[in-house]
């Protein structure tokens, strides 16, 4: 389709732990030819990929910031290796009550005012980070489980703000950071939190 973009709505990692994530698909890759997860960050989807127009980009990252402005920043605990049958591998994420929430606030948002495709991933959000998909092959599955589990990443890390993601070229990128809005915003010039 003629202007149309490919988006996605996702959270990403803070650069430290990105680059653990990168390190564990780059070891798919060049132990097991497994590479299609290598062409995004690593990152946990909100909203399925969709089509868009490309001349509404701008107005899509604002209003999708409209609605995201009274989510507060929340902590993501990543909580092991998973996956799906034996053709996607995975971390897996803590449901947190703050993720649940953000994760049906967007997507009743994409239903409803951008009249999106409501995905079966939406309705039955399982949260986790991609590692490997696509060109997992059945018959190097296990040793490719056994490979992420033994260098699996580990901890937690804060949420302030969603991004826009777009398909530029075969690989997606980041387009636009969606921020939170936080109890400090509504503050008046130089008040503190103490003083308001």
């Amino acid at each position: 389709m003629k202007g149309m973009g490919k988006y996605f709505v996702g959270l990403l990692p803070p650069a430290p732990l990105e680059a653990q994530f990168k390190t564990v698909k780059q070891g798919f890759a060049d132990q097991f030819q497994v590479k299609y997860a290598l062409q995004a960050p690593a990152h946990l989807t909100l909203k399925m990929p969709f089509r868009y127009k490309e001349a509404k980009e701008k107005e899509l990252g604002a209003r999708l910031t409209t609605v995201l402005e009274g989510q507060m920043p929340f902590l993501i605990q990543l909580t092991g290796i998973g996956h799906f049958g034996n053709r996607n591998i995975h971390q897996q994420v803590a449901p947190s009550d703050s993720l649940i929430s953000l994760q049906t606030t967007l997507r009743s948002f994409c239903k409803r005012s951008l009249h999106l495709v409501e995905e079966l991933s939406d309705r039955n959000f399982q949260p986790h980070l991609t590692l490997a998909y696509k060109d997992l092959k059945p018959s190097h599955f296990e040793e490719v489980l056994a490979f992420a589990r033994k260098n699996a990443v580990k901890g937690e890390f804060l949420v302030e703000q969603a991004y826009l993601l777009k398909k530029v070229e075969g690989r997606w990128k980041v387009i636009a950071p969606l921020a939170f809005g936080t109890s400090s915003d509504n503050l008046a010039p130089g008040a503190t939190k103490e003083s308001a």
